[in-house]
């Protein structure tokens, strides 16, 4: 819902200490409230400083700075910092707006959202996806420029808000409706010319789940010496291992077990898919983590001598990421065919991924 605010920016004896921004109307308010796994306030302030290169007002019932933009990836053309920083920060309030989410092996999504009419963004790490519905089986998505589109952000600032949270694996994040969330508008003095408000939920660590079985096409058996096709049965974020290892499995038990590692710590976890005759899958999994942000990936299998050797990057929040504020341990699983003597485990520049990477087969 549109809370653009108009009103003449007050000038006089009852601003803070004489101080304005220069000229009326030019002081502009724009925040965004994000909820779940990063829990901020993050507001921007737009207007043009008066001859003296600063001016004060008061954000939330407290004194600010605001002076010329400092260099940020949150700074966006036409802000002010505040106190020093690109935006005004501060914690919100803990929101459960029931947003369950998975992404299949297709790209496709199965959606469950209490919001109606909600918007619903998902990111891998990399790039951005506005999802087609809010709610369904098998929803598809339209690739987007960052957060464009949601609620009432610029386009400018879902840019920059969408870079900051990208990188830290698979994330969705849902526009809520701003006028039923428990944080009220935030108090502007003096009362500014515009006033924008978004809510928004960021959920953490979607899985990747295996498509619906339908009519599989047949993987073509590796070529001695070659590259190897491979299939992500599932990722995610929340794992039990709470160190770096590689478990590998050619037998259903041995499949069933590499899932309770993967899903361990959640409910809801998907039914284990059978595993055929030579066919051998493995688990990678990066270990504990502080924060959102890591993730992996394997990029490319192949085989040599017996040997199967995959090999993955490995994702770190860079150094100004919005990241999610709760312990992880990512992982991922791939299925590939044939049977092997070893599995190696490597990254992108050629290094093992792990101590003992080979893990164990079972």
């Amino acid at each position: 819902m549109n809370k653009t605010l108009t009103a003449a920016l007050l000038l006089g004896a009852g601003l803070l200490a004489g101080c304005s921004v220069n000229g009326p109307g030019t002081l502009r308010v724009h925040e965004v409230l994000l909820y779940g796994a990063a829990q901020e306030r993050i507001v921007w302030v737009y207007g043009t400083l008066g001859s003296g290169g600063q001016t004060s007002v008061k954000l939330g019932g407290q004194a600010a700075e605001l002076r010329a933009q400092v260099q940020d990836p949150l700074a966006v053309a036409g802000t002010l910092s505040v106190n020093g920083k690109a935006t005004y920060r501060v914690p919100t309030s803990v929101v459960s707006p029931g947003l369950v989410l998975t992404r299949d092996t297709r790209g496709l999504f199965d959606i469950s959202f209490n919001e109606a009419g909600g918007t619903i963004y998902y990111t891998d790490g990399r790039t951005w996806t506005r999802l087609n519905s809010a709610t369904g089986r098998g929803v598809a998505g339209t690739p987007v420029s960052g957060l464009r589109g949601a609620g009432h952000l610029t386009d400018a600032e879902a840019a920059a808000l969408g870079n900051a949270l990208l990188n830290q694996g698979t994330l969705a994040v849902a526009v809520l409706n701003e006028a039923t969330v428990p944080d009220a508008p935030l108090a502007v003095e003096p009362t500014p010319g515009e006033y924008r408000r978004t809510a928004l939920y960021v959920l953490p660590g979607v899985r990747t789940v295996a498509a619906s079985a339908g009519n599989p096409t047949p993987t073509p058996a590796p070529t001695p010496g070659g590259r190897v096709n491979f299939t992500v049965l599932a990722s995610g974020a929340n794992a039990t291992a709470t160190d770096p290892a590689v478990q590998v499995a050619t037998t259903q038990a041995g499949l069933n077990a590499l899932y309770s590692v993967a899903y361990g710590r959640q409910t809801g976890a998907p039914g284990v898919p059978s595993l055929a005759g030579g066919e051998t899958v493995v688990g990678v999994f990066l270990g504990q983590r502080p924060t959102g942000g890591y993730g992996v990936s394997v990029t490319g299998a192949s085989v040599r001598d017996g040997v199967l050797t995959l090999t993955v990057e490995v994702r770190a929040p860079g150094p100004d990421t919005i990241t999610t504020q709760a312990i992880t341990s990512p992982w991922t699983i791939i299925r590939v065919p044939g049977s092997y003597r070893e599995v190696r485990v490597v990254d992108t520049g050629g290094q093992p991924f792990a101590q003992g990477a080979g893990g164990s087969v079972r």
